[in-house]
């Protein structure tokens, strides 16, 4: 087996004093500081936008320890060499139907968000005590009305970063995030570490709180997290290459995910080279789980989809820990088909392949006897699973010994004990 814990360098290009964020030595970076209205009856984004125009190209945003009251979409694109501190809360408003009616397109799975922030050389530090709020209590009770709880249309990120290169972010918290608290896509060689993510909701919990999703990056380093959550811990898409989760602890939500992919028809996606390292979960349904689409087109993204084709490759993960897993530790399924009726579409005929994955030291507790439920497809088999150095306990101190498989190739370090399920998920098994 490779060496696969060496991390892949990328450089960070960023200033170091004033002199060379006003780009003239000699010179003092501008400062523009965002004042805060001091009620919610009164939008501070026009404000925020102002301050960002105002000191783009080697200035300093700074957002005081005040709270913000941001009642329209932000658009920051364009951004080079800034260097942003918050100190304070963005504080994003109660009114559903504006957000639903003006939020922005993210470019996937036509999904939207309140914010979209990209550029070059961007360093954001919020610390330890910027805050991000996505008032999700709100939405969270709204959501749990509708026909539809999870990709509603409309229903938006918290933040987006799109386009973000060379950059650094850290020392922010983001709490009770719209939905998803953030995604990064078309997004490079970026750093985001020490953050906070809580989207426990204060009255009822709510799914599709992820708490970070990338698509189409690339050298991605994600260092420090710890997240509270009832969905993805953290989530990993669509042509995503060189993402690092380092040093983390995921609180009550899913675990790490790969996917869903495969849910645009006859479209080639890949998602390679994933190093996860040091991680905790507590109370988590799975530490690490994969999805993809059935090859069966089944309507239409968000909630239907199908037929995509690719493969994920090069994923490892070391040194896990665990405690009261609620579901098996490592889960494939490949029939994911959330708008199709029960027993609509093929479990086994996904094009999408998974290839080359492993997990090295994964030790703790679990209420599931299930290590692996490794549910692959018939068409495209996975290849290469390896799974070594495990000890995971049941709470009667009896060791969780089951490994279910179906359409697996090549395994190494353990056997198939049994048959896994065939059923369409969206969460990782039966």
């Amino acid at each position: 087996m490779r060496y696969y814990f060496t991390i892949l360098p990328f450089a960070i290009f960023s200033a170091t004093n004033g002199a060379s964020l006003a780009g003239k030595p000699g010179n003092k970076a501008k400062v523009c500081t965002v004042e805060a209205s001091g009620t919610n009856l009164t939008d501070d984004a026009p404000a925020i936008r102002s301050a960002f125009s105002r000191c783009n190209h080697g200035g300093n945003v700074v957002f005081n320890a005040s709270t913000y009251y941001v009642n329209s979409v932000l658009n920051i694109t364009g951004l080079e060499n800034i260097k942003i501190d918050i100190q304070g809360k963005l504080l994003w408003s109660t009114d559903i139907q504006y957000w639903l009616n003006h939020s922005l397109p993210v470019g996937y799975q036509n999904q939207s968000t309140a914010f979209v922030l990209s550029g070059n050389n961007v360093r954001i530090n919020g610390h330890g005590t910027g805050n991000l709020d996505g008032n999700g209590d709100y939405w969270y009770q709204w959501i749990k009305k509708q026909p539809n709880t999870s990709n509603y249309p409309g229903r938006p990120h918290q933040i987006t970063f799109n386009g973000l290169t060379n950059s650094v972010i850290k020392g922010l918290s983001f709490f009770r995030s719209q939905m998803w608290t953030m995604s990064i896509i078309n997004s490079h060689n970026s750093i985001l570490e020490d953050i906070l993510v809580n989207n426990t909701g204060n009255v009822v919990s709510s799914s599709n709180t992820d708490g970070a999703n990338t698509m189409f990056s690339s050298n991605i380093t994600m260092k420090n997290w710890t997240v509270y959550n009832g969905d993805d811990s953290i989530a990993i898409k669509a042509n995503s290459t060189n993402i690092s989760i380092l040093d983390s602890k995921f609180y009550n939500g899913l675990g790490i995910a790969i996917g869903s992919i495969g849910q645009y028809f006859g479209r080639f996606e890949t998602i390679q080279h994933l190093r996860v390292e040091n991680i905790q979960y507590v109370n988590t349904l799975h530490a690490f789980y994969m999805k993809t689409w059935t090859a069966d087109q089944n309507g239409y993204p968000p909630n239907g989809g199908g037929g995509g084709i690719g493969f994920a490759e090069d994923l490892y993960l070391k040194n896990l820990t665990v405690l009261g897993l609620r579901g098996a530790a490592f889960a494939i399924s490949q029939c994911t088909r959330f708008s199709g009726a029960p027993g609509v579409g093929n479990c086994t005929n996904s094009q999408f392949q998974i290839r080359d994955v492993g997990i090295d030291g994964m030790e703790g507790t679990s209420t599931s006897s299930r290590v692996a439920s490794l549910q692959c497809s018939a068409e495209k088999p996975c290849t290469d699973i390896t799974l070594e150095n495990v000890d995971l306990k049941l709470s009667n101190g009896s060791a969780a010994d089951s490994y279910l498989c179906g359409n697996v190739v090549d395994a190494k370090g353990w056997d198939c004990t049994g048959k896994v399920c065939e059923g369409g998920s969206a969460t990782g098994e039966c």
